[in-house]
C-alpha cells in the first residue's frame, strides 16, 4: 500500500516539484515551442485501411484552456496579508495570451486554492509553449498590529518570471502558483528628502518556492484534463490498489502528463464525490488523495466531471493523523470517459461524450506530453462493444496495459496495469510488452516524420497478449 504525502513535513509544492521531475527530467529529445520544424510528405496511406480500424478522436475544436491556480499560504501569527492579481501575461515566439481583466484576490496568510482561466488561441499551430509570464499584482494589503497599508503599486513584480507552459487545441492546462506572505514584503526609502514605504516582491524567494530542486523554470504547466477507462470488468487482481483504505482501483485516468487511480462511483459520491488519488510518479509510493465526481447534465448539454486532490493543512496542529488534520486544495481538473454515448436530452439524437468515437475491439491511444516531443504516453487495451436497445453503444474494457511510445527509437513499451503504482522498480517491470513502431500519419493519411503531426502510428507486436494483435494501429488524441 503506497504512503501519503505527508504535507506537514514537506513542503506544500511536492506534487508540482514531483510532477516536473517525472515529466519533464527524462523524456526523449526535444522539438520546438511551435511543433513546425518537421515536414509532411504527401504519400497517402494505400486502402485507406488506418481510418477504419482505430478509434476517432473526438476533441472540441476549442482554443485551449489555461488555468493559472493561486496556492497561498503559511501565515504570519497576527498578520493578514492579501493580494489581487489580474490581467496575467504569458509570452511565447508566437506573441501573447492575457488572462484579462477578471481579478483574483488572495489572502496569502491563510491555505487556499483560486483559479484564474484563460482560452488561448493556438493560431494554427499544433500546440504553443510559453516561456515566460507577466504576473500583474494591482494591489498589497497588510495588516498587522500596526495597523493597515495598502499599495496599489508593488517593486520588483516580475514581468518576465520564467516559465513552461505548453497548451494543445481542445485541452486544459492547469499552472499552479505558490504564493506567501513572505513573497511580498514592504521597505522604507527616502523619496526627496522623505521617508516613503513602498510594497516590495520578493523574486528569489518565490522562486525559492516554485522551483522544483534541479528544474530549469520556476513555473510548469500540467495537462489537467484526464482520459477515464472504467475498469471494473477486470479482475480485481490485475488492478492497483488505492491508499487509506479506499479499496481496488475501478478507473483509470491519462493526461499524457499523470496518471490517477479512482475507485466507487462517481454518480454517487455525495456531494464531495468518490476516492481518487493522482500519482505523482507510475511506479512511485506516493501520491495526492482526493475525490472525484460525475460528469453533469446541464439544460441538456453534458460537462465533464471533475476532481480535486486535498493535501493536509500545515496550519492545522492539532493532529499528526493525515485522516483528522484539516485539508486544503490542491490540484483540480476535468475527465471524461474513453468512450460514453448517451441519448441527447435535447433532440433525441446519439451524443458523444468521451474521448473517442468509433470505437473496436481493441484499442491503441498515444497522448502528448507537455514537452510535446517524441515520447508520449501510451494505453493499449481491449474492450467488449456492445449496441443498447435505444441504439447507443457502449464498451467494456477486459484488459489494459499502460506505457509510452519513443518516436525517436521507433519502439513503444506497455506494463500490466496492476504495476501502475508499485515502488519496486524490477517488479514494476515484470510482464513488460515491447514492439517497434513503423509509419507515422497525418490526419489525412499523408506519411510524416513530425511527432507534433502525427494523428496515427502503425505497430508491430512480436509476442502480443491475450486479445492484443500482431499489428495495428496507435490514434493520437490530438485535434
Amino acid at each position: 500500500m503506497r504512503r501519503q504525502v505527508d504535507w506537514k513535513i514537506v513542503k506544500w509544492s511536492l506534487g508540482v516539484g514531483a510532477l516536473a521531475a517525472v515529466m519533464f527530467g527524462c523524456a526523449g529529445n526535444t522539438v520546438s515551442s511551435i511543433g513546425t520544424t518537421s515536414t509532411t510528405s504527401t504519400t497517402s496511406t494505400t486502402s485507406g485501411g488506418i481510418f477504419n480500424q482505430v478509434a476517432s478522436v473526438n476533441l472540441p475544436d476549442t482554443p485551449a484552456l489555461m488555468q493559472y491556480a493561486f496556492l497561498t499560504g503559511a501565515g504570519r501569527a497576527g498578520d493578514t496579508e492579501v493580494a489581487t492579481f489580474r490581467n496575467l501575461i504569458a509570452t511565447d515566439t508566437i506573441g501573447t495570451s492575457s488572462s484579462g481583466l477578471n481579478e483574483k484576490t488572495l489572502t496569502l496568510t491563510a491555505y487556499q486554492s483560486q483559479m484564474l482561466a484563460t482560452n488561448v488561441d493556438l493560431l494554427s499551430q499544433q500546440s504553443r509553449l510559453f516561456t515566460s509570464l507577466e504576473l500583474n499584482a494591482i494591489n498589497y494589503t497588510m495588516t498587522d498590529a500596526s495597523g493597515t497599508q495598502s499599495f496599489t503599486s508593488i517593486n520588483n513584480i516580475p514581468n518576465d518570471q520564467s516559465v513552461a507552459i505548453r497548451v494543445f487545441k481542445g485541452r486544459q492546462v492547469i499552472v499552479p502558483i505558490y504564493l506567501d506572505p513572505d513573497t511580498f514584503n514592504t521597505e522604507t526609502v527616502n523619496v526627496g528628502g522623505s521617508d516613503v514605504t513602498q510594497a516590495v516582491f520578493d523574486t528569489t524567494w518565490f522562486d525559492t518556492i516554485n522551483r522544483a530542486v534541479g528544474d530549469s523554470v520556476a513555473i510548469r504547466g500540467f495537462l489537467s484534463d484526464y482520459m477515464c477507462f472504467d475498469v471494473s470488468a477486470m479482475a480485481s487482481s490485475d488492478r492497483p490498489d488505492l491508499s487509506l483504505g479506499n479499496g481496488t482501483a475501478n478507473r483509470i485516468f491519462f493526461s499524457g502528463d499523470g496518471f490517477a487511480i479512482a475507485s466507487g462511483d462517481p454518480a454517487n459520491g455525495g456531494t464531495t464525490g468518490a476516492p481518487f488519488e493522482l500519482i505523482l510518479q507510475a511506479g512511485q509510493d506516493a501520491s495526492v488523495v482526493g475525490r472525484y465526481s460525475a460528469p453533469t447534465s446541464l439544460a441538456g448539454t453534458t460537462t465533464p466531471g471533475t476532481y480535486t486532490t486535498i493535501g493536509i493543512d500545515p496550519s492545522d496542529v492539532t493532529t499528526i493523523d493525515p485522516v483528522l488534520a484539516r485539508k486544503i486544495t490542491s490540484f483540480q481538473g476535468t475527465w471524461k470517459y474513453h468512450f460514453k454515448e448517451q441519448i441527447s436530452a435535447l433532440n433525441g439524437s446519439i451524443e458523444e461524450d468521451g474521448y473517442l468515437t468509433n470505437v473496436h475491439n481493441f484499442e491503441a491511444i498515444a497522448i502528448p506530453t507537455s514537452l510535446d516531443d517524441e515520447r508520449q504516453q501510451l494505453v493499449m487495451f481491449t474492450e467488449n462493444v456492445t449496441t443498447n436497445a435505444d441504439g447507443t453503444k457502449s464498451a467494456t474494457v477486459t484488459n489494459l496495459m499502460w506505457g509510452y511510445i519513443d518516436l525517436s527509437t521507433k519502439q513503444f513499451f506497455v506494463y500490466p496495469l496492476k504495476n501502475l503504482t508499485d515502488p519496486d522498480a524490477l517488479t514494476n517491470r515484470i510482464g513488460e510488452v515491447s514492439g517497434t513502431l513503423t509509419t507515422m500519419y497525418t490526419s489525412t493519411g499523408a506519411t510524416t516524420v513530425s511527432p507534433q503531426q502525427m494523428r496515427y502510428i502503425s505497430f508491430q507486436l512480436s509476442t502480443p497478449p491475450t486479445g492484443f494483435p500482431t499489428d495495428g494501429t496507435v490514434v493520437v488524441l490530438r485535434k
